[in-house]
This record gives structure tokens, sequence and C-alpha cells, in this order.
């Protein structure tokens, strides 16, 4: 695997929030420092016992030294504004409150009081973007003597050249949750101004290097959009999700819509589906269907994973933040994409998860989860067969990583992404040369080979779907 491609991560959520602390909110150059994304930070054998035995995730996953050890070459990095909901709960905001919420998030104490006292979720993206600004495109030396860089683009000229620039990685930038616009505070005595929103979402557009894409949804409600219950354990326990959960798009929500996919002098911004409720995602459809009505926008979903149907439920995690079958039908007949995310809560049923960690041999534990990746790729190809579709032109890789996530175990980091793919093109080759190729339907779908199937899943399919969908020159 030469090219690995990341559709969603959060490499600049950690070290922007220890910038804090030690650099007043600037990118620190040196690798050393917490506030650089390049700082490396991989799991200790008592990192990887906490994640198994709490599921807490203090290591680093994205920083730009495990994606240069994994070939990651291109990253959608998700700019977030954490919601105050995390950090203004039953825990309380004193020290204790704040201890724990450090064990949680690993983001830093001061951090956290600063999210704690945010005003504007708006000028915390703002921020968080001008941090990743500071070493664009400046050479780093990392503690091996080699020196890197990355690169933020926001054009298929700028991501093409940096491709060919061998020692820099290819950062381009997504939104997770539409609060970040300014919404979603407290919508009860500061409900969100409708020409603020739109201010700030034409003032995102504008940017030199314009978002892919926004999520438009997150975990609390943001005064635009019903979301999905996402949060479980022990985070569940002290905060609370429930406003929202049954709520579809408002009337807010369907303008700040149309001015995201207004394309004026092609700027438009696509929409990612990951984090909306079922029914606002059929009110999302509804709304292409007739005002956007014959125009190329494909469904996305950055992140995430299947519900699966009748015959292979028994395999998934049934909740609306996955995506159903219809889900999966619209994104492959639009072009668009889903990339799966690296999350144990979200890859596999209880049952499914309770047999994968039944291994302690590393190759055995390897295979095993890999084979949640694998059902994924199984159930998506199997149905798009039975509608007519190409099976294998939909998926790609979507970790989550550093986004507080619970990993799948032995593949904890972008460091091994590379075992991922072999370890998922064992399960696409057994399928592939035993009886599977008996279940598709269309002799092009029985024809690709396993090689082809997991490139495809590792890059292919997210390079292409980034080159069609990015603009073509560069960003003014």
């Amino acid at each position: 695997m030469d090219l690995i491609i990341d559709l969603h991560c959060h490499p600049s959520m950690k070290p922007f929030g220890r910038s804090f602390k030690t650099d007043g909110r600037r990118q620190n150059a040196r690798p050393s420092s917490p506030a650089c994304a390049w700082h490396h930070d991989p799991p200790t054998k008592l990192d990887k016992l906490l994640n198994f035995v709490a599921g807490l995730t203090k290591f680093r996953q994205s920083d730009f030294t495990s994606g240069r050890a994994g070939g990651v070459r291109v990253v959608v990095a998700a700019l977030y504004p954490p919601e105050q909901g995390f950090f203004v709960n039953e825990l309380g905001t004193g020290p204790v409150g704040d201890v724990v919420l450090d064990l949680a998030t690993g983001l830093g104490h001061q951090r956290i009081q600063s999210i704690q006292h945010m005003q504007d979720y708006f000028l915390d993206l703002q921020e968080e973007y001008a941090f990743l600004q500071g070493l664009d495109g400046q050479a780093v030396t990392l503690p091996s003597g080699e020196k890197v860089r990355y690169r933020l683009c926001g054009t298929r000229a700028e991501l093409e050249a940096t491709l060919k620039e061998p020692d820099t990685l290819a950062v381009l930038l997504s939104i997770e949750g539409a609060h970040a616009f300014g919404c979603g505070m407290d919508s009860g005595q500061h409900p969100a101004q409708r020409e603020t929103i739109l201010a700030n979402i034409r003032q995102v557009k504008s940017w030199r290097h314009r978002p892919v894409f926004i999520t438009f949804a997150h975990h609390f409600y943001n005064e635009l959009s019903g979301q999905a219950l996402s949060l479980s354990g022990k985070v569940a326990q002290f905060t609370d999700q429930s406003v929202g959960l049954d709520l579809g798009l408002t009337e807010l929500g369907h303008a700040a819509l149309r001015e995201l996919l207004d394309n004026t002098a092609g700027r438009r911004m696509l929409i990612d589906v990951k984090h909306m409720n079922r029914r606002s995602r059929r009110e999302y459809y509804a709304l292409l269907d007739s005002e956007f009505a014959g125009q190329d926008i494909p469904v996305l979903a950055s992140h995430g994973a299947v519900t699966g149907n009748d015959t292979d439920r028994h395999l998934f995690w049934d909740f609306e933040i996955n995506f159903y079958d219809e889900d999966l039908l619209r994104i492959a007949r639009s072009g668009g994409l889903l990339g799966l995310q690296l999350d144990e809560r979200r890859v596999g049923s209880p049952a499914a998860l309770r047999q994968a960690r039944g291994h302690t041999q590393r190759r055995k534990i390897l295979y095993h989860w890999a084979a949640l990746v694998w059902n994924q790729v199984q159930h998506v190809a199997e149905l798009l067969d039975q509608h007519g579709l190409f099976a294998w032109g939909t998926l790609g890789l979507g970790t989550d990583f550093d986004g507080i996530v619970d990993p799948i175990n032995g593949y904890w980091t972008h460091e091994e992404l590379p075992a991922l793919s072999d370890y998922v093109l064992m399960h696409a080759h057994n399928y592939l040369t035993g009886p599977g190729p008996q279940r598709l339907q269309l002799p092009t779908n029985r024809a690709v080979g396993a090689e082809e199937v997991v490139n495809r899943l590792m890059a292919d399919n997210a390079l292409n779907f980034l080159l069609k969908y990015l603009p073509a020159g560069a960003s003014s």
C-alpha cells in the first residue's frame, strides 16, 4: 500500500488544546512540544491497558509523525470547537471535574477551562484554523533527523502538487459540527441569529483553504438539525444529549444548508450526514431532491459504519448514528462516500466485539479485529450489487482518530494502518477466492480482485472523490 487517505481525523485537536498552556495558541515548530501537530506520543503498554479496561485513549493517534510512519499521505483534518455540553455538566466546572475531563479527552486543563467559558464557537473555529496555518509549508526536523512538512490544500491543483512531494503531507480541512458557525450554545436564552450564522458561513467559504465538507450535526442540539444519540458508557452518565434527538431540520437549518450548498463562484461546501439523526438525513435528502435536483451533490458520511439488515444485523451496531441500507444506496447513487470509522463502539455488535476480543496472539488480534472492518465492506458490496450498482467504489477510511474514540484493538494510530490494509486484504482474498463471488450478481463486481478492493478502501475511492469535488485552480 503506497498511499493511505484518512477522510476524517483530528490531528490538531490535542496540540491546539496544549497550546493554551505552552505557546499562547500558536503551534510550536518543535516536534518535542505537545503543542505541535508532529508531536509523537504512541501508546505505551499502560495506555493500551487503560484503553482496554476503561476505553480511555490518552495517546495520540493522528499526529503527523504517526501518519508519516504509516504511509498516510492525505488527511482531512476536522476542525472542531468542542461543545460545552461535554465540559459543563454534572461533574461541575471545578478542579475535580476538570481532572476527569482531561483524563477522558487529553486536551489539558487550560483548554478545558477555555471551553467552559467560551462565548462563541465561531471564534474558536477560526483560532484552530489559524493554529494549523502556523506551520503550513514549513520544514520540521523529526527526532530521526528526517525533514518533513505538511501543506494545507484547498484545490485539486494543490493536492496533486503536494502528492508529488514525497516528504510532504497533504492536509485538507473539514468542520465537525455546524455549531461552529456560532449556534447551539444557549438556544433557550440566546437563540442563534440567522444573519450572523449565514454571514459566518460565507466567511468560511471565503477562506484560503475552504473546508471540503462539514459534518452538519454533532453530539448536542445546534439549532439546525436533530442529532443522533452518540454517547454511551460513563460519558453518557454525566452529559445530556436529549434535546434535539427527535427533531428534524429547523428553518434555520434549511437556510444554513442552502448557504453551504450555494455554488456561486464554485464555493460550495459539501454536507457530511454523520451525526444527523435518521429524520434529519431523510429531510436533507428531500431538500436535495427538490431544490437541488439535477445538481452533482454527493451524499457523504466521512466516518461511520453500517447497521446491517435482517440477514446480517447480528454483526453490526444497530443504532441510527450508523447507516441504514437506504443511506448506503443514497450515498452510492449520488457518487458519495462512506468513510469507515475505526471506533469499536461503532463497527460491531456486542457479540462481534466479544468474538474479536477472544485472542491474545498479535497476529490473531489483528486478523479478527480487521474482520470487523471487512464485515462492513462485504455488507456494502453485496447490498450495492443487489441493486445493480458497482460494489467497491463507495467506501473509504474515516478513522476519527484523536476524536476521543476507542480504537479497534491492534490498530491504535495511523502508524498501524498498513497492517490494517494487509489483514483486510486477507479477508478480501478469502471472500473473493471462496464462495463470496457467488453472492454477487454483476460480472463487473465479481471480476474485481482483492488488491483493488483494498486499494480502493484505503485510498483510491477517497482520492477520486477529492479530485472530483475540490475546486480546480488556486483558492483565492
